[in-house]
């Protein structure tokens, strides 16, 4: 959890997600009928851009992503008459992954670019997105029923008046929609983006070839990360099959590259201090504990539950889904105890619900001010309560929904938030990319020892394109994983 939203964001996003299943039912309805405007692209695009922003995070901290923008712009500048605005942004996501929405937003993950090893290479990658788009693969691909996930956690574990803040405080952070932004192309569109990526990248003066390199690594880099247990890669929703690559081999034979220098012969430099894994600075889980390096808090969650962590949320759920607690940052215009306060007097003027704001004190000195809302049913006494609570500068917002016999253990979360000890902030270090120089007939092995080499040798070899076993030669920059101190 690194940039959070308040409170009314979070409403406005929940809007927008909650309306969503009905747009695009009503698309998939009428799209085999009639044929649908590109200001449909624009629309459903920009307001899943902005959902994919929210919860994995812009990883813009880094050279890279003026590089990144370079490229694009350079690819989009070769395309016959385009009709959407692109846009390249670099996600903060330690998997190799790249996608397109609709209207134009493509998003590389940090973590398939340590795996580039030239300017070819990440060129490919992003013309074969770019032509996602230009032929509307996304929406043509809703014939076949691709419709978002919208629900993840049941919004209705607590009745009347908790429903409504339940749908908009908790299921909006945490759903994904991932079914629209990423879903499975067909064969027929791969091909496409294969095919006219590789004709657009040579325009542009990339080799087409390079495509089947970087397909070749991510899928082995996949194949190795899936022994730990990696959820999602670039192959989630771009198959990788020998036949593509043997379909790129013959349709590059047909192509003329054009004579322009890359933007920089020097990719691997360009790479330098990338981070490599999880980012510190979202925070993170320690067992059930989550530390939060940036905003400098800790809060402890109950044991072995669901861990979410987003950029505008952290949260856990229990397996049975009747219990959650949620932990997102709220507006400073108001202190917590003003934030309850203005909780109460809402529901008390839309639903004449006159409830009370209890202050609880803390052990470092702070109280968290909270309202709890009680639902009684056929199948027990369930709870909302929503608390807020002053650290420093900000305002933090804690919800916890829950049954009557999880009521305590969901409470004493909520009063387990606390600030950060120098000695926890202390401890926290962040893995990143150094580039190294090569010595003569040196090893793999022995130049990863020598720079303290996070990782191992199979995936340091990968990342690289190199032998595990080959001498290296003089002065070749190769790439290694370095740990470090955490960086604000």
């Amino acid at each position: 959890m690194q940039q959070l939203i308040n409170k009314d964001d979070m409403k406005f996003i929940a809007n927008k997600n909650a309306t969503r299943s009905l747009i695009v039912l009503s698309i998939v309805l009428s799209i085999s009928g009639c044929s649908v405007s590109t200001d449909y692209d624009k629309k459903v695009g920009a307001e899943s851009a902005t959902a994919v922003e929210l919860q994995m995070g812009v990883y813009d901290t880094h050279s890279l992503e003026a590089y990144v923008q370079q490229i694009g712009a350079r690819l989009v500048s070769h395309i016959d008459n385009p009709q959407f605005e692109f846009q390249f942004k670099i996600l903060d996501d330690p998997n190799p992954n790249a996608f397109a929405l609709p209207g134009g937003y493509i998003f590389i993950s940090r973590g398939l670019l340590g795996l580039v090893n030239n300017e070819d290479e990440l060129a490919c990658v992003m013309a074969h997105e770019i032509i996602h788009v230009t032929e509307r693969h996304s929406v043509k691909q809703m014939r076949s029923n691709v419709l978002p996930s919208i629900v993840e956690i049941p919004g209705n574990i607590v009745g009347g008046v908790i429903n409504e803040d339940l749908g908009n405080l908790i299921n909006a952070p945490i759903t994904t929609g991932n079914s629209l932004l990423m879903a499975g192309y067909s064969r027929s569109h791969e091909s496409d983006a294969d095919r006219l990526g590789i004709q657009l990248a040579a325009k542009a003066g990339y080799d087409p070839l390079a495509m089947n390199t970087i397909l070749s690594r991510l899928n082995a880099a996949v194949e190795l990360k899936t022994e730990h247990k990696t959820k999602r890669s670039y192959f989630d929703s771009h198959p990788y099959t020998a036949d593509r690559v043997a379909d790129v081999t013959e349709e590059s034979k047909d192509l003329t590259v054009a004579n322009i220098a890359p933007i920089h012969k020097d990719f691997v430099s360009q790479v330098e201090g990338l981070l490599i894994g999880e980012n510190p600075g979202k925070g993170l889980f320690k067992d059930h504990t989550f530390l939060q390096p940036e905003m400098k808090f800790v809060i402890e969650f109950p044991d072995k539950w669901k861990k979410v962590n987003y950029s505008t949320v952290v949260a856990t759920i229990d397996s049975s889904e009747d219990a959650a607690v949620v932990l997102t940052l709220a507006t400073n215009e108001f202190s917590a105890q003003q934030h309850a306060q203005r909780f109460k007097n809402d529901l008390k003027r839309r639903y004449s619900v006159d409830l009370n704001v209890d202050e609880d004190a803390l052990d470092w000195g702070q109280s968290i001010y909270s309202v709890t809302l009680t639902n009684k049913d056929k199948k027990g006494t369930s709870y909302m309560t929503r608390g807020w609570v002053n650290l420093g500068i900000d305002t933090y917002q804690i919800v916890t929904i829950s049954t009557e016999e999880k009521k305590t253990l969901v409470d004493a979360s909520a009063h387990s938030f606390r600030p950060m000890t120098d000695d926890e902030l202390a401890s926290f270090t962040q893995l990143q990319l150094a580039v190294v120089e090569t010595k003569q007939n040196e090893t793999l092995a022995e130049l990863a020892q020598e720079h303290h080499n996070q990782g191992s040798l199979e995936f340091l070899a990968l990342m690289n394109a190199l032998d595990e076993t080959q001498k290296l030669s003089q002065d070749k920059k190769v790439k290694v994983i370095i740990e470090v101190p955490f960086q604000q």
